[in-house]
């Protein structure tokens, strides 16, 4: 479950008058009257174009797969044995695959508990057996596709339990992290154990489902964080060390944002941090323009991790390098908290250099209460990191969106903020779509202004929206956004699929058919995907919900020209980059 910080109550939205100099535009209001959508930025080509027919055709429905309760393990469209034909992989409570008529071919049922986030889809080691990965419950599971059927891999299940506790894992993501040929699997979890009593939030491991231990890299590697002394370790880093607390929401994310081959794990927490780490888990140095300011380690350099992030800039420039005024405290100046915030590595201006991207809740009183949820860009360790970790000019100021939902309780569970980070617009630079769970999908350019934002509350108490999938579905080189809704368990019309052009403009809002009931929730929490499952050169989308499995749709006049997202967080390796 998300962190008890999340059941507080949620104060009326602030917003500053700097953030409404970045073009906040509409004035906040009762989350039930939040007023209409908007539109803004061009439809311009950003892929190849095929042979359109005009505006994009209402999705029709083909089927409904039934299955378990869906959670935010969103399907992916892979071709598992490279015959020719794809495979559907669905991750439930159990791992399901589906052929490309629909049948079910295997299920996959090792460990206990749901499947939360979502899962991966590689060939680990390259032997050309391709490999289904999941977290489910405390472990984390890759199955072998063999001869048609899903089978545990040899050295598999690995497990994240430590200091005596099992967490869950909620966070799942796969790269080849060195360079070797060989795929490594990076795990987040719930664990909220602090590194000093044995608790670690991340873990990495290797093809064979041991502990990620790279040769030439720093000994021990991981988990992280851990409780040893001495240079790469965490437990006194620059006199301080390194504390982590549970990761609750797809709360990983892996690219390069520095000058070494290597790829960078990226990771927030539910204690106010975002850390990089190398691929050997030694944590990154943040600029050294942050310097600790506790008197006992004054003006020591601290990593990524090792300090809270506040929304005010001046705030952060007080406290981290002037080290004057006031100790900041949330009860007059706003923290960001990233209980579930998805980090995405993206380069935004297109100078060859990538920045780290989340979506943190902004909290403020005490006891704190979130105020709003808004993007946070951050500059990677270049050079010798004169701007590692520090906001990305233009970036100073969080645009973000207005009061979140509430929810009473666990269920349904809170939207997890996870961007969508590609050029929708065909200026060469990534735009910025997202949910910020106040009823409206936002889309952003890549210097921090407002395009336009959709509301797709229709006029209730309690609907949230998933990540946004991306793809051309008439062939004009102009992609679609495509997302799926979901609510209170009692409402029983909370699940719409929502189709909008690049500019923000509703093509499709269609009710998915016959809801049940279910205690989780109404509707599809995990993120639509998009192929072409049947080889027909015509697209599908693949909704999973809580109470009715999966609905299938096909898009009359699509083609697989431009699939630029095309399930959560970007590909089948779920690295929060497109087709990664």
């Amino acid at each position: 479950m998300f962190s008890c910080r999340t059941c507080a109550p949620f104060a009326v939205l602030f917003l500053s008058l700097a953030w409404c100099a970045l073009g906040c535009g509409d004035t906040p209001t009762d989350p039930m009257l939040t007023g209409g959508s908007s539109t803004g930025g061009e439809r311009n080509p950003t892929c190849n174009a095929g042979q359109s027919a005009g505006e994009v055709q209402a999705p029709q429905f083909v089927a409904n797969l039934q299955g378990q309760t869906s959670w935010f393990a969103s399907p992916v469209v892979y071709d598992l044995d490279g015959d020719g034909r794809n495979e559907l992989i669905a991750a439930y409570y159990e791992t399901t695959v589906f052929d490309s008529e629909l049948n079910l071919l295997s299920t996959g049922t090792a460990g206990e508990g749901r499947v939360y986030s979502p899962h991966v889809v590689v060939d680990l080691e390259g032997d050309g057996v391709t490999e289904v990965v999941v977290g489910r419950g405390s472990d984390v599971i890759a199955y072998e596709w063999v001869d048609g059927a899903l089978a545990v891999k040899t050295g598999w299940p690995a497990n994240t339990t430590t200091a005596g506790s099992e967490p869950e894992v909620r966070g799942l993501a796969a790269a080849d992290l060195d360079g070797d040929g060989l795929v490594e699997v990076v795990a987040s979890t719930t664990q909220t154990e602090k590194s000093a009593d044995g608790g670690a939030q991340v873990f990495v491991f290797s093809y064979n489902g041991r502990s990620y231990q790279p040769a030439g890299g720093h000994q021990p590697a991981w988990p992280r964080y851990n409780a040893l002394a001495g240079a790469g370790n965490d437990a006194d880093r620059n006199g301080q060390g390194h504390n982590g607390y549970g990761c609750y929401g797809l709360n990983v994310g892996i690219g390069n944002i520095d000058d070494d081959p290597q790829l960078e794990v990226l990771a927030t927490y539910d204690n106010h941090h975002i850390q990089a780490f190398d691929y050997d888990g030694v944590a990154l140095d943040a600029a050294p323009w942050f310097t600790n300011p506790a008197d006992e380690f004054q003006g020591e350099r601290m990593t990524w991790g090792q300090f809270i992030r506040w929304a005010d800039p001046a705030v952060e420039a007080d406290h981290y390098n002037a080290h004057t005024g006031e100790w900041p405290n949330p009860s007059w100046t706003e923290w960001l908290q990233w209980t579930a915030s998805p980090p995405n590595v993206v380069d935004l201006d297109g100078d060859g250099k990538n920045e780290v991207l989340g979506v943190p809740n902004i909290e403020l009183h005490d006891p704190y209460e979130t105020q709003a949820y808004g993007v946070f860009v951050l500059e990677g360790a270049y050079g010798d990191g004169p701007r590692s970790a520090m906001r990305k000019p233009g970036w100073e100021v969080l645009p973000r969106g207005e009061k979140p939902i509430l929810v009473d309780g666990w269920y349904p569970p809170a939207g997890v903020p996870a961007a969508t980070t590609v050029d929708i617009q065909g200026d060469a630079k990534p735009e910025i779509v997202v949910p910020l769970n106040d009823g409206f999908v936002y889309a952003f350019d890549a210097n921090a202004q407002r395009l336009w934002r959709f509301n797709f509350r229709h006029g209730k108490a309690i609907l949230y929206a998933t990540e946004v999938v991306v793809a051309d579905l008439n062939q004009d080189g102009s992609p679609e956004l495509l997302f799926a809704t979901w609510g209170a368990p009692d409402v029983l019309d909370s699940g719409n699929l929502v189709i909008l052009a690049a500019d923000g403009t509703l093509l499709h809002d269609l009710a998915l058919p016959n809801p049940g009931e279910n205690g989780n929730g109404n509707g599809a929490p995990a993120a639509p995907a998009v192929g072409d499952l049947d080889g027909d050169e015509q697209l599908e989308i693949f909704v999973q919900t809580f109470e009715h499995g999966m609905d299938v749709f096909t898009v009359p006049g699509s083609a697989t020209n431009c699939l630029l997202w095309s399930t959560a967080r970007g590909g089948p390796l779920r690295m929060g980059q497109p087709n990664g």
